[in-house]
């Protein structure tokens, strides 16, 4: 049996030096019940996951208490496990500075490499990065300008993980910012769907499409719910957008969320988030795979045809 390290940042120990407060911590909790769950029924691997003093079950004998940050950056405990997963937002660069760390050091993580977190982590550079490679990304902006003019729009963080700030407003203005770490990108009518994927070295295997959810409340965009497990018909050219991506970004690596609207026929990339998301949470119940024993098969996976979907509400 080989031995896996979770890190999870908000239930983990990310916000010791915060209150337990984050718009993310019902998302958080939930990530990390499913691969605790996971890792006690696989087949490879025994597991550690890192947990905040302050939350409940630090009596469970996989937890690592912390009270501080020590441990999360201890490269002789780090080197005591043959993978570490991390679990980190996006926002601030967390993820990437996290996994520039493991890399410097050559703790073995799986995750993708720190250059691809960081172009993905970056909404302006993301779309600048897509456009090169002729990606069908969706024209983002640092401020206003004409061709956005009385239409409406979408103002984003920059450097924002999901939902985290995301305004649909009408433009009205020629020219400006439009805020600190903003960006602005014209509003895209369509679907909205994450894709769960695992990537290797080489190859990938799209685990499921699944419809995402979207409420708005005082034009401010959240994440309602996840439906994991549809049937999409779209599913041949999300797979060769898909096959595209990976040719384009080829340092993704482990499990890969990738957002899309669908519009009619048309696909839009939405963005790629370089690491586990919400949406793997359904994995096993829907089709049966457990995502940590991915990390470990050497076994070529097949499609999985299965009607069953997961239901997860993702905010209250």
């Amino acid at each position: 049996m080989k031995k896996i390290l979770i890190y999870e940042y908000i239930t983990g120990g990310g916000l010791l030096n915060e209150d337990l407060t984050s718009s993310l911590m019902n998302e958080a909790n939930m990530i990390t019940a499913s691969i605790n769950d996971c890792c006690h029924k696989s087949k490879y691997f025994t597991h550690n996951s890192f947990r905040d003093y302050r939350l409940s079950g630090t009596n469970d004998k996989e937890f690592i208490i912390l009270r501080d940050n020590s441990k999360i950056y201890d490269l002789e405990f780090l080197r005591e496990y043959d993978y570490v997963l991390p679990v980190l937002p996006e926002i601030d660069m967390k993820l990437y500075k996290y996994v520039k760390y493991l890399e410097e050091h050559g703790i073995n993580a799986v995750i993708s490499n720190s250059d691809t977190i960081k172009i993905c982590s970056d909404k302006l550079k993301f779309y600048k990065y897509c456009k090169k490679y002729s990606l069908p990304s969706i024209n983002t902006y640092e401020k206003y300008n004409n061709s956005l003019k009385n239409k409406l729009v979408m103002i984003k963080d920059r450097y924002g993980a999901g939902c985290s700030y995301n305004e649909v407003v009408k433009n009205t203005k020629n020219n400006g910012k439009i805020g600190n770490n903003k960006v602005i990108q014209p509003y895209i009518n369509g679907d909205d769907f994450s894709i769960s994927i695992y990537f290797t070295k080489k190859n990938f295997k799209v685990l499921t499409v699944n419809k995402q959810i979207i409420e708005y409340r005082n034009n401010k965009a959240r994440l309602q719910s996840i439906i994991v497990n549809i049937k999409n018909k779209s599913y041949l050219k999300v797979l060769s957008l898909i096959s595209s991506i990976k040719n384009i970004f080829p340092g993704l690596y482990g499990f890969v969320g990738v957002d899309i609207i669908v519009n009619e026929d048309a696909i839009f990339l939405v963005e790629i988030n370089p690491r586990l998301t919400t949406s793997f949470i359904g994995i096993y119940d829907t089709i049966g795979i457990n995502i940590i024993d991915l990390i470990s098969s050497k076994k070529v996976l097949k499609n999985i045809i299965s009607g069953k979907k997961y239901y997860i509400h993702n905010y209250d």
